[in-house]
């Protein structure tokens, strides 16, 4: 679910689906919808393209959808949100889906939603940081950024036999206080 700081009681949920072209991904997603009813939904590595994305949003029992297309078979993103919010797209690219977010009955301030994929690749994440400065630096009142980063923020994070060089993991670090 989302942090406590947020002004109101909801579940978001963030998933890196690696291509909802799969039947069985597109089930498994639409379980945990059934079984959550998360309020926002973000998807990555949908390897399809956005048309296609937002056609599942009836299917998943949303609202509202906005997508990013693939490029080819890598990235491609999305973000569903159930009909209790409006949901105001700002700006968006092939790694990030940026919004303003508010209850539809007006009880809730607007708060930011930013779901963000980060470079796969480690030489251009540098690039995906200072973008996450730059949407930081925008007006907001609360803000939520969710997505996946492809980093770690410590070395015990990261779950493989090469170790992660404290300098990437640093800059990350630093992005994120």
């Amino acid at each position: 679910g989302c942090v406590a700081a947020l002004p109101v009681a909801m579940n978001c949920f963030i998933l890196n689906c690696w291509s909802l072209r799969n039947p069985y991904a597109v089930r498994y997603l639409r379980s945990i919808v059934k079984q959550e009813v998360p309020a926002l939904l973000f998807v990555m590595e949908t390897k399809i393209r956005a048309k296609r994305v937002e056609d599942l949003r009836h299917q998943l029992g949303f609202a509202g959808c906005f997508a990013v297309d693939s490029e080819g078979l890598s990235g491609g993103i999305g973000l569903f949100w159930s009909k209790e919010y409006d949901v105001q797209l700002k700006n968006y690219s092939f790694g990030h889906i940026d919004t303003l977010v508010r209850m539809k009955d007006q009880s809730s301030i607007e708060w930011r939603f930013t779901g963000f994929y980060g470079a796969p690749r480690a030489e251009n994440r540098h690039h995906s940081w200072r973008f996450l400065r730059t949407l930081y630096a925008l007006p907001h009142a609360g803000w939520l950024c969710m997505g996946d980063f492809n980093e770690t923020l410590y070395g015990d994070e990261h779950f493989s036999r090469a170790a992660r060089p404290e300098w990437q993991m640093r800059a990350f670090r630093d992005v994120v206080e």
